[in-house]
């Protein structure tokens, strides 16, 4: 008997009736499925941005001390600390998915499970990939329907190239990852229109468009008539997709007003991350102001060999030293060395950044994007050493019926003893059941986000709804 995945047609073979022409790669991106669901009532967000930094963190720098209520903001939250009130800090949940695997190394097992919440599909060192869809790729599916795009990703930094690059955390479906945009100009001709353009070259581009729209519904037609009923049904799915792509490519930018970003001379996207941050948080909050997503993501690509120039001055030299150190990499695998909590802290002063422009901008309902945007701030990593075990980040937002002001500390043991032990203790929650209560406050039914693990927690995060 064929398994459920099995049965359907797949994508590549959807491509194939289709043939093999431009409007296969037109539709690439879209050929993926997913199953929206009705929200619940009650306080729910109704947008979702990941804010994905890399190499982990300085655990004591960052966990807070005291309860759940009186907490103190240790260093590396205060840039927060004007929104206490909004957040809810969680510390010590364990990536059960990326200890699930036999082959891989540390950031394969922690960059192709932390959002999907499954192990590698093919336990095969040779065949490494993600096992499906990404949390932001699930709530675009039910939230982003009536929108342009179904999410949008961002990244800071990254390899050059056109303006694009592979994002390797997130990913559509299995084996699938999402391009990221990551610079500013690209991101904003393609999501927002080229500007350069006037209202007659505008109005022929999207002509053009519209004639490549035509050939791909007769090549849907072809296919459909030479298809067996399984393959119309696959087929016909794939046009919902198709007609969502018109929307978007034949649509201009409306009422809506393009970000702008003047780059300097000697900018370089790929390194210049402190031009490049705030340049992307712009353009990813008029991207939910203008009702171009409900769904995005921000990625910190330059994780390995990169000297942080813009932080020298805060660190009264360089933050590698280089004389002891090959790179920023093998720097945070020695766990903490002094200047590292300069990195981490601009991490968070970008969140924060973040959090004041949608508190000050309002959405298409006129009400600030802070009321209705849950942001999840969420590291691959416990700390630079590479635990996938005692993972901490935060919440921003609303959370569905979760209150905010607080602190959920999953850890077992107290934190010195955790680090001192190097993360090997006992756990009690994981980042699916994070995941999954993301889902719940989206008004989800959600039992369980990604597999089923053995030993692994169903259900949400606990301590979630306080």
């Amino acid at each position: 008997m064929k398994s459920r995945i099995e049965s359907r047609m797949s994508r590549r073979d959807a491509l194939r009736l289709l043939g093999g022409t431009a409007a296969t790669s037109l539709l690439a991106p879209l050929l993926s499925t997913g199953t929206a669901r009705a929200q619940a009532g009650g306080p729910r967000p109704e947008r979702f941005v990941i804010f994905h930094p890399l190499q982990g963190t300085v655990l004591p720098m960052f966990v807070p001390t005291g309860g759940e209520r009186d907490f103190e903001m240790p260093f590396l939250l205060e840039p927060l600390a004007p929104y206490r009130d909004e957040l809810l800090v969680y510390a010590g949940v364990n990536n059960l998915a990326a200890q699930s695997n036999s082959v891989g190394n540390a950031h394969q097992n922690a960059n192709f499970t932390l959002f999907t919440g499954r192990p590698f599909p093919f336990q095969d060192a040779e065949r490494i990939t993600a096992g499906g869809p990404d949390i932001a790729q699930v709530l675009g599916q039910r939230l982003s329907a009536d929108v342009p795009f179904e999410r949008l990703d961002f990244a800071v930094g990254g390899a050059r190239g056109f303006g694009l690059v592979r994002n390797e955390f997130m990913f559509r479906a299995l084996g699938e990852p999402v391009d990221a945009f990551n610079d500013p100009s690209v991101a904003i001709a393609r999501i927002f229109g080229d500007q350069r353009l006037s209202a007659e070259e505008a109005f022929a581009l999207r002509a053009r468009r519209a004639s490549v729209l035509d050939g791909v519904r007769g090549l849907f037609s072809q296919a459909r008539s030479r298809a067996d009923a399984e393959g119309r049904r696959a087929l016909d799915a794939h046009a919902e997709k198709v007609r969502a792509l018109e929307n978007r490519l034949l649509s201009g930018p409306g009422a809506c007003v393009s970000p702008t970003f003047e780059a300097p001379p000697s900018y370089n996207f790929g390194y210049d991350d402190d031009l490049s941050m705030p340049a992307m948080i712009d353009i990813l909050v008029t991207s939910l102001a203008c009702g171009q997503t409900r769904v995005a993501t921000l990625e910190f690509l330059n994780a390995h060999d990169h000297a942080f120039p813009w932080l020298w001055a805060r660190n009264g030299g360089p933050i590698v030293d280089t004389e002891t150190w090959d790179n920023w990499h093998a720097m945070v695998h020695a766990d903490y060395q002094p200047g590292m909590e300069w990195v981490y802290r601009w991490y968070m002063e970008g969140l924060a950044l973040l959090w004041s422009k949608l508190r000050a901008t309002p959405g298409p309902d006129g009400r600030p994007l802070s009321e209705t945007t849950m942001v999840l701030y969420l590291p691959e990593f416990a700390s630079g050493r590479h635990w996938t075990n005692g993972i901490s980040g935060c919440v921003l937002g609303p959370r569905g019926e979760a209150p905010g002001g607080r602190f959920v500390n999953e850890f077992t043991v107290p934190l010195e003893q955790f680090i001192s032990r190097s993360n090997y203790v006992p756990w009690r929650s994981t980042t699916q059941q994070l995941l999954t209560s993301t889902l719940r406050a989206f008004g989800g039914d959600d039992e369980h986000f990604g597999a089923a693990l053995d030993g692994g927690p169903q259900g949400g995060l606990p301590g979630w709804l306080g």
